[in-house]
């Protein structure tokens, strides 16, 4: 039967976990010392190992040669562990097993004494899904389990479980693989399946998994189905992916800039017909904003810039890096309102409109009919200068006449004595 490479890979002992050789020394170290905690929480991005970690851990436990840091995976108590099938090891998907009736029916179990292994382990993943009320159920009995009881907690954010949890736990945190070390990984799981792989088609497996291991291996599952000639290219991931060329990326900016909005989102609508996705399109906007702002900050020589990107570059020379720094941040946040929307090629549209606003080059529209507007401008200025002629010129002056006196003396009335009064 086949098995996907996620699991047909999956760490056996301590030392087949990838990324995570601090955590691994740790554990193991309590395991040789005997200074085990009755529970631990295990926090950390998707895809990074653990479950896997967790699972290692109750086979170190409860061996039947351990507890021992290299389990022998022969006994009957390892292989029912590493299927999934063990009466001592649950896990628990707290998703889909959040209330307080599910919490309860865990403590009533947690009082039955294991019936085959050295340790009763709960593996509770997703953990952060749990209601208030099932915390506070959870709380007494992981704060004081029976001796014979270990809670592993697996969660991708940490921040939305009570600290009184928190602070009961000794706290693992995971962080996503490194380039060199996913990338590493995946060559050698190719090399045994019988493949070879482009350098760039790992990198760009890497960037698009975003550092996890169970990503980029579901991605080089499907990648090897149709691989021709036992080899992965770099042009096949990208067609699989539905990765933008960084050309057509670099034509979006460009368009953004002339404030070409008509070019801009025909061009735009041509990769959607390509079957590319928006936000693809806007991760690789994002990344080449990135290069420029990289470029500008930190890197300033030329090295092996292509003529285009090099263009490109020196068309943001006069946007000052805060405004470049806000349109960045402009796409980040219309990319997370895609998945949350149900028209992201309109959110996609007004985004590049918006975009065309911020970083637009302001001469572009008013250079459109120069001539025209230097017409209207002269004649304004001609009209302006006549009509301040007709006020202040000196001949229109000289020829008002003065108010004479006898219409002075008509209209004032002449002043009485005291003695006519």
């Amino acid at each position: 039967m086949y098995l996907v490479l996620a699991r047909k890979y999956r760490p056996k002992n301590f030392d087949e976990v990838w990324g995570q050789k601090t955590i691994t020394e740790a554990l193991k170290k309590a395991i040789k010392e005997g200074r085990l905690a009755h529970a631990y929480l295990f926090a950390g991005p998707r895809g990074t190992g653990k479950t896997s970690v967790a699972r290692v851990f109750a086979k170190s436990l409860n061996c039947e040669k351990g507890p021992t840091i290299t389990p022998c995976d022969k006994c009957e108590i390892c292989r029912t562990i590493t299927a999934g099938s063990s009466m001592d090891v649950l896990e628990i998907d707290a998703a889909s097993n959040r209330g307080i009736d599910e919490i309860r029916s865990l403590r009533e179990n947690v009082n039955l004494t294991p019936s085959n292994a050295r340790f009763k382990i709960y593996i509770i993943d997703e953990v952060h899904m749990l209601t208030d009320p099932a915390w506070n159920a959870l709380l007494k009995t992981l704060e004081e389990p029976p001796e014979y009881v270990k809670f592993f907690l697996a969660t991708t954010t940490p921040e939305k479980i009570p600290p009184t949890i928190i602070s009961r736990c000794q706290r693992f945190n995971f962080k996503p693989f490194k380039d060199e070390e996913l990338t590493e990984r995946l060559k050698e799981i190719c090399e045994k399946e019988g493949f070879t792989i482009d350098k760039d088609a790992l990198k760009e497996i890497y960037e698009f998994s975003g550092g996890s291991m169970r990503d980029a291996l579901s991605i080089l599952d499907q990648l090897i189905v149709n691989a021709e000639n036992n080899n992965i290219s770099y042009q096949s991931v990208k067609e699989f992916l539905g990765l933008v060329e960084e050309k057509s990326i670099g034509e979006l900016l460009t368009l953004i800039r002339e404030k070409d909005v008509k070019k801009l989102l025909s061009l735009f609508h041509t990769l959607l017909s390509e079957g590319k996705d928006p936000a693809v399109i806007l991760d690789g906007m994002i990344k080449k904003f990135k290069d420029i702002l990289f470029k500008r900050m930190i890197d300033k020589s030329e090295g092996t810039v292509s003529e285009e990107d090099k263009h490109l570059y020196l068309s943001f020379n006069d946007i000052n890096t805060e405004t470049l720094l806000n349109a960045v941040s402009t796409v980040i946040e219309y990319k997370n309102r895609l998945y949350m929307e149900n028209i992201p090629i309109v959110l996609s549209e007004i985004l590049l409109i918006k975009l065309s606003h911020i970083l637009g080059k302001e001469e572009t529209l008013s250079l459109k009919h120069p001539e025209k507007k230097d017409e209207g401008l002269s004649s304004e200025k001609r009209s302006v200068v006549k009509e301040a002629e007709s006020i202040f010129s000196p001949g229109k002056v000289e020829k008002e006449e003065p108010p004479s006196d006898k219409a002075d003396k008509e209209e004032k009335a002449p002043l009485q004595s005291e003695e006519e009064i």
